[in-house]
């Protein structure tokens, strides 16, 4: 503390005006403030001059990516207008030569029409087509159309077939069995009532699940056959009030992506060039748009097969169809005694109808 005191002293007698040191330790003073004032500008200024530098290099690098990129689009579309260039090559050298066939299945659809047209009311459970005979005289008939439009190639190369079928799902058939119950005990919580019988609902069952063998089992071990099982959304039953009913009472299980699915192909398959021609077997005109963008923007060539001759918006758009049953064709894809194979009409349920399934005929499913 002392020392202290002295100290203070001494500072204030060097600070006194006289003193012989006053005027060398206020130049002391001053020398100490200007380092200070200086070491202080010439910070700022260094923070200002890596302001600027970082500004000048994040700049660059902004400008290096936007080149980076410009080259970089630049080379995709070269890129891609070789690569159409060079279908377009392959095109004119296989003109003549031959010509790519992709056939697409609407499963439900076509095996309903084929029920129909082929078995008459007769529902056998295991469907006697053909699958591996099926494309074979389909190639056939296409080939000979070419031939009459003198437009034959060489050769037609099988490029398969892509099948694509609605299933139900096991709890939807036990939704209907739990309203068949309601029916009996406590009609008042169904919305409507269901006119339906408990062998109906086991007939359904049994068709579904020989559907499902059908498509996961049987046309999926056919050589070039490709599956696409799609399940059918069963309602809710603490939403049943809220859901679709036929005029038997029967909730329907909408059918979801089928239809997305089979376009999406066949407008991707175009777009690849799997095909020069597609071959579709289906009566739903929800693939007109398809088949006119495959037809107009890709070039392609589609064929419908069917049965009958009347007409209907997607056989329209076709640049040619196949009937299935003219001069009895649908025999050349039919297994061998599947002729012989019919039953009796089955038995009318207690809808007043013939036992149709949710897989055939009418669909509870929609």
């Amino acid at each position: 503390m002392e020392g202290l005191d002295a100290l203070l002293r001494e500072i204030r007698r060097i600070f006194t005006a006289g003193s012989t040191e006053t005027a060398l330790a206020w130049l002391l003073v001053a020398m100490i403030g200007g380092l200070l004032a200086g070491l202080v500008v010439s910070r700022r200024r260094r923070g200002r001059h890596n302001d600027v530098e970082y500004l000048f290099l994040a700049s660059a690098a902004a400008t290096r990516k936007a080149r980076e990129i410009s080259e970089i689009e630049a080379f995709a579309r070269k890129a891609s207008a070789t690569a159409e260039d060079l279908k377009a090559r392959v095109r004119r050298l296989r003109t003549g030569h031959f010509l790519q066939v992709k056939v697409y299945i609407d499963h439900s659809n076509f095996i309903r029409t084929w029920t129909q047209i082929v078995h008459s009311r007769d529902r056998p459970l295991e469907h006697d087509v053909d699958w591996a005979r099926l494309p074979q005289v389909l190639l056939e008939e296409t080939g000979d159309w070419l031939s009459s439009a003198r437009k034959a190639p060489q050769a037609l190369v099988y490029r398969g077939t892509n099948v694509y079928g609605t299933l139900f799902e096991e709890s939807y058939f036990k939704l209907l069995e739990t309203m068949l119950r309601l029916e009996q005990t406590a009609p008042d919580k169904l919305p409507l009532p269901i006119r339906l019988r408990k062998e109906t609902i086991d007939r359904w069952r049994e068709e579904n699940e020989a559907h499902k063998i059908e498509l996961m089992r049987t046309i999926q071990g056919e050589i070039g056959y490709q599956t696409v099982p799609i399940l059918r959304r069963t309602p809710r039953e603490d939403q049943i009030f809220s859901s679709n009913f036929t005029s038997g009472g029967i909730p329907i299980a909408p059918e979801k992506m089928l239809d997305t699915h089979m376009a999406t192909d066949l407008i991707g398959d175009a777009t690849f060039d799997v095909y020069d021609i597609a071959l579709i077997l289906s009566e739903d005109s929800d693939f007109v748009p398809a088949v006119d963008f495959v037809q107009e923007m890709r070039n392609k060539q589609v064929i419908h097969v069917g049965f009958g001759g009347h007409m209907n918006d997607l056989r329209a758009k076709c640049r040619y169809r196949i009937d299935l049953g003219r001069e009895r064709l649908f025999r050349r894809v039919q297994r061998a005694g599947g002729a012989d194979s019919a039953k009796p009409p089955a038995a009318a349920d207690g809808n007043g109808g013939n036992n149709r399934s949710p897989a055939s005929g009418k669909r509870p499913g929609g």
